[in-house]
């Protein structure tokens, strides 16, 4: 399924959404994980989970488990 041009420049809309992809883009093709990435913007885990699965949902980045953690890369695509 094709992400629409509209559906990622609504997600990057967001200030905090932006942020995040912009740090993944910083730190690319490295894996951050998802409390590096709350601790490094001061954001909560329960709201930081939403603005990552808009960001998923959007076709920018991936999330990968290892372990028990998860981390994200940008979606080069």
């Amino acid at each position: 399924m094709e992400i629409l041009t509209i559906d990622r420049l609504s997600a990057l809309g967001h200030a905090q959404r932006l942020a995040i992809f912009r740090l993944l883009m910083r730190r690319y093709p490295d894996w951050v994980s998802a409390g590096e990435i709350g601790d490094a913007l001061a954001c909560k885990p329960s709201t930081l989970s939403g603005y990552l699965t808009t960001l998923m949902q959007a076709g920018l980045i991936t999330q990968e488990r290892r372990g028990r953690s998860l981390l994200y890369t940008v979606a080069m695509n």
